[in-house]
This record gives C-alpha cells, structure tokens and sequence, in this order.
C-alpha cells in the first residue's frame, strides 16, 4: 500500500517538475524583457532551464517505469530533490537572487518529497538548499560580471521557511500513514465481519430478504430460496403477491416493526413475514425475516411438550407410593391359605399389572431425566410373540387378536425392552377400543415387520381394519391431551412417539384406503440411534 503511494507521489512529482520546468524555459525565452521577469544572463537562464527541462523528462520515465522497490523509490526522489535544488539554484544565479522570488519553487518541492523520504533525510535535503541559497546569495552571486544584488535576510528566511514546511509535511505524512493503517486494519476487519455475517444469514432456518428503498431484492438466503419455492443460486422472483402488496405500502413509510401471515400455495407453504427497517427509518431498506407458520407451530407444541413432560413426571412419580401399596398387599394376600382358584389368578393378574405400571413409571422418569435407555438388541419375531401371550392373558381376549408377519426369523432392532412392551401396548391398546377389534369375529391387528435397506432401517407396522383417523386429526394426533374418545386423556400416542425418539426410533401414522397404520422405524445400530435421537430432541 505505502509502495504504491510512494510510487504515484513520485510521478505527481515528475509531473510537478516537468510543468515548472517549461514555466522556467517560458521566462527566459518567450517572456524576456517581460516586467515580471528579466534574466541578467539571459544565454545561462536559457541553457539552465533546458537542461532542468531534459532531466525532468528523464527522471518522470524513470518514474514511469516498471514498479521499483522501495529503496529505489527513495534513491529516485532524492534524485529529483537535488537536481531541482541544483536548478533552481542556478536560476536564481542568472535572475539576480532570492530578490527574483524563483526559490519560493523549492518550498512545494521539498515539502512534497519530505512524505516520501524519511524525517531525517528530508531535513538533509532541507538543509542543502538552505546552504545552496546562502553560498549562492552571499558568497557566489556578487563575483558574478553582471548585476547582483545581495539579500542574505530574504535568503535566511527561506531557507527557515523550507526547514518549516519539511517538518510539517513530514508530520502530516506521518498522521496520514498511521490513519491509512488504522483504516486499513478496520477496512479488513469490517471485510472479516461482513464476511462472517453473510455466512450466519445464509445458514439460517429462518428466511432472510433484504430489498432497498424502491422493493428491489438485493439479497436473499437459502431458506428464503426454498420457502418462497426459488431455485437455489437463480436469479431473484417475484414475492408472493400478498407479501409484495404489504412491501409496497411499507416502502412508503415504514415505522415500527410489523408482522403479516402469507397463505400458501402451490410453490410455497404458508409463511409468517416480518418487515423491520434497514438504518434509521428505512432508509436503506427493509428486511423481510419469513418463517413457516408450521414451524412456528412446532416450536410451540414442542415447549408445550416440554412442560407436559414435566408434569407427567410429577404425577408418575406421585403414582409411585399407591401403587406400592397395592403391589405389596396383593403379595400379602397372595400369602393367605383362603385364596384358591380364580381368586388367585385375579391377584397375578394384579402383580403383574403393579409390576408393568412400576416399568412404565420408571421409564417416564427416566425420559424426564434425560437419562440414557438401556438399548438391548431384541428379536422381532420372538418379542412379539411374548408380547401377544401377556396380552392375551392381560386384557382377556381370544387367542389369534393379534398376526404377526415378519419378513426373516432373525429380524432385529435396538430398543429398551421394557419400553418397547409400553409403546406396543399403547398401540395395540388403540386398535382394542377404537377399531373394533375388541370383538370376537372381528380381523386381527397385524403386526409387520420388514427390512428396509434403501434407507438402513427397520420398520414395524401396526395395522388395524378400523374406521381410520379423520384428517382433520391426524395433525394434532400425537399431542397430549388431545383425544377425541370418551375417557381418553390423549398421552398414550404422546408417550409411546417420545420413547421412540428416545430410542433413536420414529413413530409415525400412515392412512390407509381402509384401517389405519402406525409404523415405528428402527435404527440399526447405536450410533445411528443416537443420532436420530439427538436430531429428533433438537426438534
């Protein structure tokens, strides 16, 4: 940077030195005799002044070369100095002294070629022609055959008035630099900061356009490209007419913030803008922050999730103490000599009921801990069919309420065992009460498990031949609370999706032309379950 600086001072220079030397030819050729100007040697004045004129032309295409290094750029300027010095001082010899007002010339020269050369060497050349005017002045100029009149005052005071301006451009040039680095250190780290920002917007979820003054888009980032139905790195589209409506009444006097719903349509899904102002009242834009009025919706339900956790953590924990009292009276009632039969057979069914609630408690503080699950690889096939036996005997229906079909005998997943009894329960539980298959002649639920490599999971579905879910439904189907049937209190799909997502594992619905299906997918080892897991708790 000061290189090159160095570099157009130095021609600036020449260009300087070239125009004061045709000023000097100009007066002792065209303008003799002129009042202003009369050379007492006029031959010498004219000679002089060719040869300032001649070396000036030589030293600005020296310049004007190819780029020197700094020392040479140094060398060339004080090159320059002293060749003005000498010429001007030759000058003054031919027009009769300081008296000619000619040495006034060095004062520009001089103070320009102190920004290039250091302090010390400005003062140098400073100090030359000091000493050439006071030589030229007193001691040279009177020994000369034609008129001289001696102004060693005059001389005293220029030669001050060069030191003067060498050490105040020397000082300027000095504040100049220092200003240009601070500058050009903060030029950088404004580039850095800018550079960091475009990256930030561009990483966001969140849509991000900016448009200037007259509704021109001047920058949008990928989000925003995807949900305004843009192609990615195209060139810039039309807003959503209502968006581009709400801009142009904006543009004419945006104040405070404000937040307008954009409905969906075939490119895009239904948005929520919002318009801030760029600078102080918009004067250098707006900025549109868009968002997905379902995502929106997501995060909401997912703090609303949170707090729900929290309270069936509490409540499953307050269950704890009752429910150990039942448990341990059925024991001590089981101990009794009276209790024979169906009697006994009632109390099993009671401790082994106490014993799977005490599993399903355990299981929800543990989620609500956030503790890791006890992930055991468990066979499809053969857990499933253990699961049907204790359903069988649990809720008392006929052998055969349940199909299992799995597509190879040692299809396996990685799930916690007790947690996986809990979410087919629930499940299973569902297509009991709802889709009719409580009955006797009714089909069975089909429990189907395949192997799906194109995705490296496992899948298990649970089919019923019920009346299916309403669309209507399906949105808020796995919230808590959100239960349509009589008595139902709506978290046994909210708590069987979280112990999927606990297990690296997804729950889903899935319409059927008749019935309904819900699939858990697997994943197929630990570390891709802890994967799905950590993706699934970020959302």
């Amino acid at each position: 940077m000061a290189r090159s600086e160095n570099a157009r001072s130095l021609r600036q220079m020449g260009l300087f030195r070239l125009l004061v030397a045709l000023f000097l030819l100009w007066l002792s050729t065209i303008a003799p005799g002129d009042a202003f100007f009369a050379p007492e040697a006029l031959t010498s004045a004219q000679f002089t002044s060719v040869g300032y004129l001649v070396f000036a032309l030589l030293l600005s295409l020296l310049t004007a070369g190819a780029a020197a290094t700094p020392t040479h750029l140094k060398y060339q300027a004080i090159l320059g100095a002293l060749g003005d010095i000498l010429a001007i001082g030759l000058m003054l010899l031919t027009a009769g002294g300081v008296e000619s007002g000619l040495g006034l010339l060095l004062i520009p020269m001089l103070a320009a070629n102190a920004t290039i050369v250091n302090g010390r060497t400005g003062l140098f050349l400073a100090a030359v022609a000091a000493l050439m005017l006071l030589v030229t002045e007193i001691f040279v100029g009177p020994s000369l055959p034609w008129p001289f009149d001696p102004q060693p005052t005059q001389t005293g005071i220029l030669g001050a008035i060069l030191f003067v301006a060498v050490i105040l451009s020397w000082r300027l040039a000095l504040r100049v630099g220092a200003s240009e680095a601070r500058l050009a250190v903060q030029e950088e780290d404004l580039a850095k900061l800018a550079e960091l920002n475009e990256q930030i917007i561009a990483s966001m979820d969140t849509g991000v356009v900016a448009v200037d003054r007259s509704g021109r888009i001047q920058n949008v980032n990928k989000a925003a490209q995807r949900m305004l139905g843009w192609d990615t790195g195209g060139a810039f589209r039309d807003l959503p007419p209502q968006l581009k409506q709400t801009l142009a009444e904006w543009l004419h006097g945006p104040a405070a913030t404000t937040t307008i719903r954009v409905p969906g349509d075939a490119r895009h899904r239904e948005l929520e803008a919002r318009l801030a102002p760029i600078g102080f009242a918009g004067q250098q834009g707006t900025l549109l922050m868009l968002e997905e009025t379902a995502e929106i919706k997501r995060r909401g339900h997912a703090s609303k999730l949170q707090a729900l956790g929290r309270l069936t953590a509490s409540i499953a924990h307050e269950i704890r103490n009752p429910l150990s009292a039942i448990s341990h009276s059925a024991q001590l009632l089981a101990e009794s000599p009276d209790i024979e039969g169906s009697d006994r057979r009632l109390l099993d069914i009671i401790q082994s009921q106490s014993q799977r609630m005490d599993e399903l408690i355990r299981g929800i503080l543990t989620l609500s801990r956030d503790q890791p699950v006890k992930r055991e690889r468990i066979r499809l096939r053969e857990k499933l069919a253990a699961f049907a036996e204790d359903l069988y005997r649990t809720r008392q229906i006929a052998h055969g309420a349940l199909s299992i079909d799995i597509q190879t005998a040692n299809l396996a997943v990685l799930f916690d065992p007790t947690q996986f009894n809990q979410v087919l329960w629930n499940l299973c539980s569902n297509a009991l009460q709802h889709a009719g298959h409580a009955a006797i002649d009714s089909q069975p639920i089909v429990l189907s498990g395949r192997a799906d490599p194109s995705r490296n999971l496992v899948t298990l579905d649970v089919i019923d031949t019920g009346p299916g879910i309403p669309q209507e439904q399906q949105e808020s189907l796995f919230e808590p609370f959100s239960s349509n049937a009589p008595g139902g209190t709506g978290l046994g799909l909210y708590i069987s999706r979280l112990l999927c997502e606990n297990n690296g594992a997804t729950l889903e619905y899935l319409p059927q032309p008749s019935g309904g299906c819900f699939r858990v997918s697997f994943a197929l080892n630990e570390k891709q379950a802890d994967g799905r897991g950590a993706r699934q708790a970020d959302t």
